[in-house]
């Protein structure tokens, strides 16, 4: 395959429960180890918090952090507590959907190929139930930045497992030669369940070009509702997140879901990729 076709964007998660006791858990084993084929550098780390269940008198979220297992990240990421943000607490048997924004925060760290990366998730205070989360970061050879559209096309599905899931496959116009931006949307369809958060990630996969890993957050996630009469959350924004992938006119591009716990009723998801 051409080198011009190779992926210079990519990003990798990695998703689980935090701790419900006070204090750092860690999120994912072995966590990340990058690619070979370095050194890369990583521009931005993001992260996606949802509470599982509702509990009354429990805010939650603080900091998640990461390190490099085995010492090579420059400069060392230490001290690193990036914030996922706050939720504040409820009063009563009853708590509407939360829509919890994904947070994309700039770094720079240089990293080796096959560098391994840990992360951690502190929770301030105990919980009833530990939280959901999604962490990761975006990487590669040079710092994508957010460029005007010339076409825009999207898939969507309706999926509920939590397993690798198919949302559909856009063929990339034959005028284009670069994917500029990526955004996927998810939100509960359906009814509504109790005690059932909504959070996970989208990939992309070809055929006619290496892309992975290519593994990027939704633009939230949902904390679950609690009681009998559950309302639905604010609206959340598109989140584009900028990449430099040189494409192929005419690619195929394969968009897949994956949550972190299957939903009794499916969600929509939506995922859109923008290129020039």
């Amino acid at each position: 395959m051409p080198e011009e076709t190779i992926a210079d964007t990519r990003s990798m998660v990695v998703v689980g429960a935090g701790g419900a006791a006070a204090g750092e858990s860690e999120i994912g084993t072995p966590g990340i180890v990058l690619p070979a084929g370095g050194p890369y550098t990583i521009f931005s780390v993001f992260s996606t918090l949802v509470q599982a269940t509702g509990s009354p008198g429990e805010a939650y979220g603080d900091y998640f952090r990461l390190d490099a297992a085995s010492g090579d990240l420059t400069p060392s990421p230490q001290p690193s507590r990036f914030p996922t943000g706050l939720v504040g607490s409820i009063l009563g048997a009853t708590s509407d959907q939360v829509a919890s924004p994904t947070v994309i925060q700039d770094v720079e760290y240089e990293a080796a190929g096959k560098s391994a990366l840990k992360f951690w998730l502190n929770t301030p205070t105990a919980l009833a139930v530990a939280p959901q989360v999604v962490l990761g970061i975006i990487f590669g050879k040079t710092r994508p930045v957010l460029k005007p559209f010339r076409f825009v096309d999207r898939v969507r599905a309706q999926v509920s497992a939590a397993a690798l899931t198919a949302v559909g496959t856009i063929t990339i116009s034959e005028k284009a030669s670069k994917i500029v931006a990526v955004c996927g949307i998810i939100a509960q369809d359906n009814v509504l369940t109790t005690a059932e958060e909504l959070i996970g990630f989208f990939s992309l996969a070809s055929d006619d070009v290496k892309l992975p890993p290519a593994q990027f957050p939704f633009q939230a996630g949902y904390s679950a509702g609690l009681g009998i009469l559950i309302n639905q959350s604010i609206k959340v924004p598109p989140l584009w997140i900028p990449v430099e992938i040189p494409i192929v006119g005419g690619a195929r591009i394969d968009c897949s879901v994956d949550l972190n716990t299957a939903v009794t009723n499916a969600a929509e998801v939506q995922i859109f990729i923008a290129f020039e």
